[in-house]
């Protein structure tokens, strides 16, 4: 921060303040590292007063986007702002980003793919951090969609009077993702009571833990309360007290979250739908002696999906030894160009018909366990 008040006008200087204070909002390596830097305040305030001065240049603007999204929905709302500031901020941010140069590299459709792939998640995301400025009392849902340079995140940011709960009082990893928090319906209220798993250490909850909140109605209202934090350090075990929301307006937010699809990508969307039609006939796998694993984005490229499956030998008929031989398989369906529905009942019709042990790879179990089932063991 003081190096950008001496030399405001350097755009390289300032070009690397914002991309340092991006990374420093990530949630990986668990608690992101922009509510430890004392100086965070000022660091944002020199750094968006001289935005402008940027070359709009695609990594700057993926940088000055994801501190947009985060001083709108993520762990920087946290900070000591003095009323207003942090929204005076976002103004702007959003006329920096909407002036035509900057506007012109959200256009563009460059020949690199992880470029392609940045400029693609500008446009979709580019608008989301300029709606909801001021914080509004109650709840409110985002899903947030990291850089895809950055390990990718993608996390369903829970807001309670404008401030991110997940980074506020567990501060170990990312909120869910919306796979498990929105599609699944885990956060339909009822009058019987359901524990919701929240969110998970960056670790694994086995290690640092999980933050876990459980549901109800209450008459007219939701109630948000019994908070766990499992496996948590005794630093952190602090959880959130609890909360009540008025039922009409809970469910008209949960409903309009799970039916934004404006931060999804042709991959994801796919997988979500394949990963909704195996929820719904789960025969299409055990037929084969298969039991569902996860779908999604592959890790390497987001843009292929994977599906994963375990191959336990009895499994259709009841006979699964647990301790037997077993094989863990993955699918990869690369990227062609098809709409989402379209490649997704493919995908779903394919296992229908054709047993996946005959076009999906070996990727785990042992291999003894692949020689004694008759499968080749992945070398390298």
């Amino acid at each position: 921060a003081d190096l950008l008040l001496e030399s405001p006008l350097d755009s390289r200087l300032l070009s690397q303040a914002a991309r340092l204070l991006a990374r420093m909002t990530s949630p990986h390596d668990y608690r992101a590292k922009i509510l430890d830097y004392a100086d965070a305040v000022p660091a944002y305030q020199a750094v968006v007063a001289h935005a402008s001065q940027l070359a709009s240049s695609l990594d700057d603007f993926a940088a000055l986007l994801s501190l947009a999204l985060d001083l709108h929905s993520g762990p920087s709302t946290l900070l000591d702002w003095e009323p207003g500031r942090r929204e005076a901020l976002l103004d702007t941010l959003d006329s920096v980003l909407g002036a035509p140069a900057w506007s012109a590299v959200a256009e563009a459709s460059p020949a690199d793919p992880v470029a392609l792939r940045r400029t693609r998640w500008i446009r979709r995301t580019a608008r989301q951090p300029f709606h909801h400025r001021t914080p509004a009392p109650g709840l409110r849902i985002e899903v947030a969609v990291s850089d895809p340079v950055d390990p990718s995140t993608v996390e369903t940011r829970i807001l309670i009077d404008g401030r991110p709960l997940v980074a506020e009082f567990f501060g170990l990893g990312p909120a869910a993702p919306p796979e498990r928090l929105l599609d699944t319906g885990a956060l339909h209220a009822t009058t019987e009571p359901h524990e919701v798993e929240l969110a998970e250490a960056y670790c694994t909850e086995g290690c640092c833990g999980a933050l876990y909140v459980t549901i109800r109605r209450d008459g007219s209202d939701v109630v948000w309360s019994d908070w766990r934090l499992s496996n948590t350090p005794a630093s952190r075990q602090q959880p959130p007290p609890a909360y009540r929301f008025d039922a009409t307006a809970y469910d008209a937010e949960i409903t309009r979250a799970e039916n934004d699809e404006a931060w999804s990508w042709p991959a994801r969307t796919t997988a979500r739908l394949i990963t909704a039609g195996l929820r719904e006939q789960p025969d299409l796998l055990t037929r084969w002696d298969a039991q569902r694993g996860w779908t999604g984005t592959d890790f390497a490229d987001p843009d292929a999906i994977a599906i994963s499956f375990t191959y336990w030998p009895g499994l259709s008929s009841g006979e699964k030894d647990k301790d037997g031989t077993h094989l863990q398989f993955i699918w990869t369906l690369p990227d062609d160009n098809t709409p989402p529905e379209t490649r997704a009942a493919a995908a779903l019709r394919r296992l229908a018909t054709t047993d996946p042990k005959t076009y999906a790879d070996v990727r785990g179990g042992s291999r003894e366990h692949a020689a004694a089932l008759g499968y080749p063991w992945p070398e390298g």
